[in-house]
């Protein structure tokens, strides 16, 4: 069954399903469709309730037989306000407490600062504000990272033009201008980061961001492909001990050097799990987290990049093998204990179809992938981004953009 859609009305009155449940909801806030169908799965296969809240009532991942209701919301950065009020009339309606999964950092941010106004009506599966904002703000994660000595790339954080002029005689080139606050970057300009090739387009990259007020730090590429980025997921509890651990290696990203993980294959790396708990513990960081980590070929040391306080896009792939680490939110949120078990581990991939298909293609063009490289890659147990035998709605109501991405590769 569709899940029942209300256009910017938080009357939940005929959402008989998610009261006859006895369980308090997942909710679901935010536009990554890929995310939010992921989330609606780890949930519904644990027979919890999803609500999903999003600006666009469109939403293909509202098709999900795991959606139990879906509501249409005011945006959370055109405006806040409205949409901490929808938040609020929607939980004064709820029949349980709700859970809040933000799929992405504007999201989070709107929650987390509107915490204490909110959390009469949902709990929170994550650290506060000023914790999470040391994740979230680039800056001060970098200048953290820095602060207890963990490995990561070469950062500079310019103040002013003449600071990049500075910066632009040590850097190797190409670099990146990476936004101190990603989500306000990616709606000014569509894009993670600016590239460097050369110190005069990192000056005029950096222009580029100050003419939308937008701050930036400038960063080494460290080098290599997709093969040397890995992935370390998992669930912290208040003690900061990791549950749920997922790791994982890219065999392809889209887009080249910039993407996401669109082929992952998982691995045990035992460097990984100490090494973000360490740092866990300093900050004080509980909730579910989205571990970013590069091999070096310099020198071969694993190197952090980037953490996420959030659900992810391969949040469905855990499942492959045992684990469900929004559900272990979840529990640990509504204060029911944690299964401790350890899950066997199978040989297992996780695959996006449709953005995997132009990565391989661009592999073959470059004589770095063959045919039969690519059809084994597939190789083992596989979970899909999109695709479900037993929730095939959401893969049928893409099917038109997946044909129209089709027709251009």
């Amino acid at each position: 069954m569709p899940p029942v859609v209300i256009i910017l009305n938080a009357s939940l009155s005929n959402i008989s399903s998610i009261a006859s449940t006895g369980k308090p909801p997942a909710v679901i806030l935010g536009k990554y469709a890929t995310t939010g169908l992921g989330v609606c799965r780890c949930f519904g296969k644990e027979n919890v309730p999803t609500l999903w809240i999003d600006t666009n009532p469109r939403q293909t991942g509202f098709l999900s037989k795991y959606c139990t209701a879906a509501l249409t919301c005011p945006h959370p950065k055109e405006n806040e306000e409205a949409y901490i009020e929808f938040l609020v009339d929607v939980g004064e309606k709820l029949p349980h407490k709700g859970v809040l999964f933000p799929l992405g950092d504007i999201e989070l941010t709107a929650l987390l600062k509107s915490q204490k106004r909110l959390q009469q009506y949902y709990h929170f599966p994550g650290a506060d504000f000023s914790i999470t904002q040391l994740l979230l703000n680039k800056k001060k994660f970098y200048q953290t990272l820095a602060q207890y000595h963990v490995s990561h790339p070469l950062t500079f954080f310019p103040q002013h033009e003449s600071d990049v002029a500075s910066v632009s005689a040590e850097m190797s080139y190409p670099c990146i201008l990476k936004p101190v606050n990603s989500e306000s970057f990616r709606v000014a300009f569509n894009t993670k980061f600016f590239r460097a090739t050369s110190r005069k387009e990192l000056l005029e990259n950096y222009q580029k961001a100050l003419s939308k007020n937008q701050e930036v730090i400038i960063q080494e590429i460290i080098p290599g492909d997709a093969r040397q980025m890995y992935g370390f997921n998992a669930y912290y509890d208040r003690s900061f001990t990791p549950h749920g651990i997922c790791m994982f290696r890219r065999i392809r990203e889209w887009p080249p050097l910039s993407g996401n993980g669109v082929c992952i294959e998982h691995v045990s790396i035992p460097e990984f799990e100490p090494l973000v708990s360490s740092f866990m513990k300093k900050i004080q960081y509980h909730g579910i987290v989205d571990v970013e980590i590069k091999q070096d070929p310099r020198d071969n040391t694993f190197k952090l990049i980037e953490i996420n306080p959030r659900c992810w896009m391969q949040v469905t792939f855990p499942l492959a093998y045992g684990n469900n680490i929004p559900y272990l939110a979840y529990l640990d949120a509504v204060g029911y204990s944690l299964d401790t078990s350890t899950p066997s581990v199978t040989n297992a991939t996780w695959t996006f179809i449709l953005q995997d298909i132009p990565a391989a293609l661009r592999g073959i063009s470059c004589g770095d992938l063959t045919f039969n490289e690519w059809i084994r890659s597939y190789k083992g147990k596989k979970e899909y981004a999109i695709f479900s035998w037993d929730d095939p709605l959401p893969f049928v109501g893409r099917f038109p953009s997946i044909i129209h991405h089709l027709s251009h590769y």
